[in-house]
């Protein structure tokens, strides 16, 4: 979810200094008006009361529509929509506060009504014009911040991996070398080879930024095989991954990252086996196992706040955690990127 730079800085008290300067300054201007009896001074103290209620209304509209509609993903429905009901919630509440003027027998019919609902409208499409622009430089400054520490981390996870880099030829021949000596054994042969092309895999998308679902979905079968080999029929996985999904796109290892969580995090035994499952919904791809919490693994949620920041580079759609009583469910977004 998008969140508004403004939301943190404004507060409450903030707010209410707002509204108390609006109010006395439009009443006082309001009632010198009358009192010296210049309906222009009069009009003024009216324009800047509407004015200062109605932005405070519009104000939390355009937040919806930042929300709803961000400028990089909906930039004709924001305008639009922003134009539309910004110019509706201006009649509306200048039409319900000469409502309630005349009853109260606040303001007698003047011919500059009209003249102060346009001056009121225009005041407000300047505002938001501010606001819209200050608002882009913050979230400027906010992308900028994230790319300037994404760029940092690349380079040191690339620096870390150049640290700690095993050759891939020595390594898949001295792969290929063990399977020729455990011919005999088909459990140890299918190991290795399930093994060898789960390594294969991590080194050839270390420097992929994202890779297509069929290719995570496959290699996370060689990670199951591997895992199998360890828990036996205590492990269970399956897969609900209708193909119309296969090329959409994800950040490299996520599915192994989630489904290593669960493994690390639960109980796996005969009385208590591990259920995993891997769905789709609503372009959002569902890892969910039953829980059974380990009591001796204190979790810091690192793992899965890594996997937020790899997100936060492509989307701004938000994943999920939700535990209930009996299951762990974690959702991230699938994104649909051309490789």
């Amino acid at each position: 979810m998008r969140h508004d730079p403004f939301a943190k800085k404004s507060s409450l008290k903030s707010i209410l200094i707002v509204v108390i300067i609006v109010l006395v300054t439009g009443s006082g201007l309001f009632l010198l008006g009358k009192y010296l009896e210049i309906s222009f001074i009069n009009s003024i103290g009216h324009t800047v009361i509407i004015t200062g209620g109605l932005w405070m209304i519009c104000r939390s509209y355009v937040q919806f529509l930042w929300k709803r509609y961000p400028w990089e993903q909906s930039p004709v429905k924001h305008i639009v929509l922003e134009v539309v009901g910004i110019s509706a919630l201006t009649m509306a509440f200048g039409a319900i506060l000469y409502i309630v003027e005349r009853r109260l027998r606040l303001m007698e019919p003047t011919e500059l009504l009209w003249l102060e609902i346009l001056v009121t409208l225009l005041i407000t499409y300047l505002i938001t014009g501010i606001y819209e622009m200050v608002y882009f430089y913050r979230q400027w400054i906010m992308n900028f911040s994230r790319s300037v520490r994404l760029e940092k981390d690349s380079i040191e996870a690339k620096y870390e991996t150049l640290k700690t880099q095993i050759n891939p030829h020595f390594l898949f021949n001295s792969l290929n070398s063990l399977t020729g000596i455990v011919d005999d054994n088909p459990r140890a042969v299918g190991y290795i080879q399930d093994l060898s092309e789960f390594l294969r895999y991590i080194l050839g998308s270390r420097d992929k930024d994202l890779v297509y679902v069929r290719d995570e979905l496959k290699v996370l079968n060689h990670y199951y095989e591997l895992q199998k080999f360890r828990f036996q029929d205590n492990l269970h996985m399956s897969f609900n991954i209708p193909e119309k999904y296969h090329l959409y796109t994800l950040p490299p290892l996520v599915l192994q990252m989630l489904v290593e969580n669960c493994i690390k995090h639960n109980i796996i035994s005969n009385e208590k086996p591990l259920k995993i499952s891997i769905s789709v919904s609503n372009d959002f791809i569902v890892v969910k196992n039953n829980l059974q919490r380990k009591t001796d693994v204190v979790s810091t949620g690192q793992g899965l706040r890594n996997i937020s920041e790899r997100y936060r580079y492509f989307t701004h759609r938000e994943g999920s955690i939700k535990e209930t009583k009996n299951e762990y469910i974690v959702s991230m977004p699938l994104l649909i990127v051309d490789l």
